[in-house]
């Protein structure tokens, strides 16, 4: 064997261990990161859970706010005139959120990422 053949081997059994080595470095950060997204997914779980708990107390303690808005007007006013009161005012709640729903729905229904593709043009010349 020629010292010429040795050096190559020799630098490709570096080259090689240098390139196992860095590909089972990303191996185990992409396994740690798979664990750690994994991890932070089961929390995130876990706040929606809570989230919804929270909204269906709240929609239910609505309901009773809402009750005794009626039975407080109701020793005013005659009990239908204010189950009546109360419920427009509701409706008129509704018709308000529904209308700016509707309105930011249409500002933003084109999803083309305008802005990523501009800077992507400029970045490759193309403005």
């Amino acid at each position: 064997m020629s010292s010429d053949n040795f050096g190559r081997y020799f630098v490709n059994a570096i080259v090689a261990g240098v390139l196992g080595r860095i590909t089972a470095v990303i191996r185990t950060e992409i396994e740690r990161a798979k664990q750690e997204t994994a991890k932070k997914l089961k929390g995130i779980g876990a706040g929606v859970g809570l989230y919804v708990g929270a909204g269906v107390f709240g929609f239910f303690a609505s309901g009773v706010l809402i009750a005794a808005a009626v039975l407080g007007l109701a020793t005013v006013w005659p009990a239908w005139l204010a189950a009546l009161t109360i419920g427009v005012a509701l409706l008129l709640i509704v018709i308000i959120l529904v209308l700016i729903g509707n309105a930011l729905i249409k500002k933003n229904k084109d999803l083309t990422p305008h802005e990523s593709i501009d800077n992507v043009k400029a970045v490759v010349g193309l403005k």
